[in-house]
């Protein structure tokens, strides 16, 4: 386990293979606490917001700011990238008990714009990852190069157009990421990952973070806003966003509707 910051080898390791896991990010109980308030937040007043409330979700509530800004978290993206870190996007990726949705191999920033593609995802389990619930695959070295795509929009697939690699990966030949609470794994935004249902009796979550260094800027795409976390942002290339002040706060459910609806036309697939 990586309970400090990646020395030269982890660092070489992670460049080589595209993903290093665990890190130590949070102690288990407080990962299993944010996991049983977002069990239970009110349902009903997130699914009557304009956008998908799991997607930048540190702008409505600041329980997840303070998650994007994990110390530990930090210190290993620093190791990779430098001082001067963005958060880009977040997402909550919930699989309910016995549900039978999955998540096919893809690329995180496939469809984002980004150059150069310096962004790492820092995945958080807030609830136990194991094989049977649905924990993230990797497929090593395949990070190098973005692959093509094709969209499915298949009903059983929780990325929002189906993404799904149009080449075939070696599955003889992936590794499992499973995560105990609040170990966290990284992956390269070119990594390509996939994940199986959750056939188990307890719902999995995970909080899954995409950091990249701030010289990164947008070529393509809706505009994409970001969070300032460590250090300082001497490019100006995304317009930053501001912490929630409150859940679901006037303030905070505006800016996040305002960061996500110039997605809206691309199914949210470009954040």
């Amino acid at each position: 386990m990586i309970a400090h910051r990646p020395g030269p080898a982890e660092a070489a390791l992670y460049r080589e293979q595209g993903f290093l896991l665990p890190i130590q990010a949070l102690p288990e109980d407080e990962a299993l606490a944010i996991a049983a308030w977002i069990d239970a937040l009110p349902k009903d007043r997130l699914t009557a917001l304009e956008v998908p409330w799991v997607q930048k979700s540190y702008l409505l509530f600041p329980t997840l700011d303070a998650v994007i800004r994990n110390g530990a978290i930090l210190d290993c993206v620093e190791a990779l990238f430098g001082p001067d870190i963005l958060v880009l996007s977040a997402d909550l990726f919930i699989k309910p008990p016995h549900n039978g949705q999955r998540i096919t191999w893809h690329q995180d920033v496939n469809y984002w714009g980004l150059e150069p593609m310096e962004v790492v995802t820092a995945w958080v389990a807030l609830t136990e990852a194991t094989p049977e619930n649905g924990c993230m695959r990797f497929s090593p070295g395949g990070h190098l190069r973005a692959l093509p795509h094709i969209e499915s929009y298949a009903a059983d697939n929780m990325l929002s157009r189906g993404q799904e690699i149009a080449v075939e990966i070696d599955e003889r030949s992936t590794v499992y990421g499973a995560l105990r609470p609040g170990q966290a794994s990284l992956h390269h935004g070119l990594m390509p990952h996939a994940s199986g249902p959750n056939q188990t009796d307890r719902p999995r979550i995970g909080f899954a973070i995409r950091y990249a260094p701030t010289k990164v800027r947008q070529t393509s795409g809706p505009p994409i806003t970001a969070m300032l976390v460590r250090g300082e942002d001497r490019y100006g290339h995304f317009r930053l966003e501001h912490p929630a002040q409150g859940d679901l706060d006037v303030a905070a459910i505006a800016a996040h509707r305002a960061a996500l609806l110039p997605h809206a036309a691309e199914r949210f697939s470009t954040i």
